[in-house]
């Protein structure tokens, strides 16, 4: 559970009519290698103008996917070929010579394991060509069968990871040990990204704010996490201090 943090001097509590607050987000980003095990790091520091309170968390992700495209060999099968004659040894074996004839390797999100488990598709590129086929029974093209395929990568609402915020300036861990993000913020398809501290987080001017990211799918691609949430304008000893102008003032 995330723990809330301690709030700062109180001469930086917000106070009706004399306080201006603005949305703000700072964002943490990561490159995915799909090495479990493996822990990312990245920092962000509160600027001087306002303390930052932290509303809510949630992240997304970019998969980063090369599109690998493979096709049985027009040569040895028989000239005329159609789209429902091919057979799944068929599509097998163009997978393996694939493999074999290029420096291409099917790791993480597309090892062979992953083939079998998030399967094939038509390459999109040659699809609709390829399906215009069927009601004619007209064979394949050769250059359309030669790369009519195209292997599917770990779905983006699979990645998993782990996850842990630090407040450097205070040394204060905000949870007991890295959470889970299904556990925490939920898949990346939307259902649930994202979730409200049970109580705002406050950090104060110059502080900051370390997130640590623990591998622990295949996945590979961009990490995008935020924290929402706004700063509170006017605090004493900021560059916003709304006593400035009052000082100079009185000293007229």
């Amino acid at each position: 559970m995330m723990q809330a943090m301690p709030q700062i001097d109180s001469r930086d509590t917000p106070q009706a009519g004399s306080r201006r607050t603005i949305p703000y987000d700072y964002a943490f980003r990561y490159e995915l290698t799909g090495e479990k095990g493996r822990v990312l790091k990245s920092t962000v520091t509160v600027s001087i103008e306002a303390p930052f309170v932290a509303v809510s968390i949630g992240y997304g992700v970019i998969p980063k996917v090369t599109p690998i495209t493979f096709g049985p060999d027009p040569a040895i099968l028989r000239p005329r070929v159609r789209l429902q004659d091919l057979t799944l040894e068929n599509l097998l074996n163009a997978l393996a010579a694939k493999l074999t004839a290029t420096t291409a390797t099917l790791k993480g999100e597309t090892g062979p394991e992953a083939v079998f488990k998030n399967g094939l598709k038509l390459n999109p590129e040659l699809a609709e060509l390829a399906l215009l086929t069927l009601g004619s029974g007209s064979p394949l093209p050769v250059e359309i069968l030669e790369n009519l395929f195209q292997v599917v990568g770990s779905p983006p609402e699979q990645i998993q990871f782990l996850y842990a915020l630090f407040d450097d300036g205070s040394g204060r861990e905000l949870q007991s040990e890295p959470i889970l993000n299904i556990a925490g913020l939920g898949i990346s398809n939307g259902d649930r990204p994202f979730r409200y501290f049970a109580q705002p987080i406050t950090f104060a001017p110059r502080s900051t704010i370390r997130m640590e990211v623990t591998e622990v799918s295949d996945f590979t691609g961009e990490l995008h996490v935020s924290l929402h949430g706004y700063k509170i304008l006017g605090g004493a000893g900021t560059p916003t201090d709304i006593r400035r102008g009052t000082t100079r003032g009185r000293r007229r």
